[in-house]
């Protein structure tokens, strides 16, 4: 393991509350551009978490009214028109999520405003 990098060994049965206190030991070095990243890294997760959960009682919900079952939704997937949809969605989002890193601050620098005079 490389120097300054620390291991969160798997505790088994640890509590959310946990994991998130031992991962926020991991910016305590001072490793300020880790600590963002990490934070970046888990919002998304979380994001990623929700949309599960309602993606799930969705579909529970629309299979229990009768309205969706397993062939709909192969043959929503299937669809050419979804196909592009995604396509296109899938090449924006990617862009969108790595613009930061390839693109750079697109912001004024702001730096000899704060400086005193």
């Amino acid at each position: 393991m490389a120097k300054g990098h620390r291991r969160i060994e798997d505790q088994g049965g640890v509590s959310p509350d946990d994991l998130v206190t031992a991962l926020g030991g991991l910016g305590a070095l001072g490793e300020g551009d880790t600590t963002r990243l990490m934070g970046t890294i888990m919002a998304l997760a979380g994001e990623v978490f929700v949309l599960r959960a309602q993606l799930e009682r969705l579909t529970r919900a629309l299979a229990a009214q009768g309205v969706l079952d397993a062939r709909a939704l192969a043959a929503a997937e299937a669809d050419e028109d979804l196909q592009k949809w995604l396509a296109v969605e899938e090449s924006a989002f990617a862009r969108a999520l790595t613009a930061p890193f390839l693109q750079g601050d697109r912001t004024r620098d702001a730096t000899s405003w704060m400086r005193d005079a």
